[in-house]
């Protein structure tokens, strides 16, 4: 007798994990300090650089993610990167808006994270260190990545956020927008 195949699981600290969402971006652009203030631990200015991956398990409101925070070392885009934006649900792709000389870098990134998504994904741009005086602006960022472009020829439900990770500003609002989108992917489901 054949024995039909069961869902892979994935288990984090002795718990299954259904739901991942994926934190990428260039390195330094704040995706680790964003993890940190998800889950209620003190920010620290002096974060390592994120060598691979770290996980952890982030509740937002009533729902737990298995959250993947990938090195910003573009080695990892192919090899770690890929196949976790293939298979997240939500995906956060963090930019450190007061380094105007990585937008180019930024915008390729961001284009392969595109194609690289499961189409029903959410994906949210967050423009980071907006506490910073040499931030570009909004506007400026939209631009010169060419967000409206990208977006509008992708499906993908997509929102733009600018946030300080080291001073939670806007980070509760762009996280609360990212669970209520990934609540209406028919395969999220409940989360019990």
């Amino acid at each position: 007798m054949e024995e039909e195949e069961q869902p892979a699981e994935t288990l984090i600290f002795g718990k299954e994990m259904e739901q991942k969402i994926t934190f990428v971006g260039l390195t330094g652009a704040g995706k680790t300090t964003l993890l940190r203030t998800i889950i209620g631990a003190k920010p620290d200015v002096h974060v390592h650089p994120t060598l691979g991956m770290d996980l952890e398990v982030v509740r937002i409101k009533d729902r737990e993610y298995l959250a993947c925070d990938m090195g910003g070392q573009i080695g990892f885009a192919m090899s770690l990167w890929k196949p976790h934006l293939a298979s997240s649900l939500g995906v956060l792709f963090v930019f450190d808006s007061a380094d105007p000389a990585k937008v180019q870098e930024a915008r390729h990134w961001l284009n392969q994270t595109v194609k690289w998504i499961r189409s029903d994904a959410v994906l949210l741009f967050l423009a980071n260190k907006k506490d910073l005086e040499e931030a570009m602006s909004l506007e400026k960022i939209v631009s010169q990545l060419n967000l409206t472009k990208l977006m509008t020829q992708r499906p993908h439900t997509f929102a733009i956020y600018q946030i300080s990770a080291l001073y939670n500003d806007g980070v509760d609002e762009a996280m609360h927008w990212l669970n209520e989108r990934v609540e209406r992917i028919p395969e999220a489901g409940d989360n019990d």
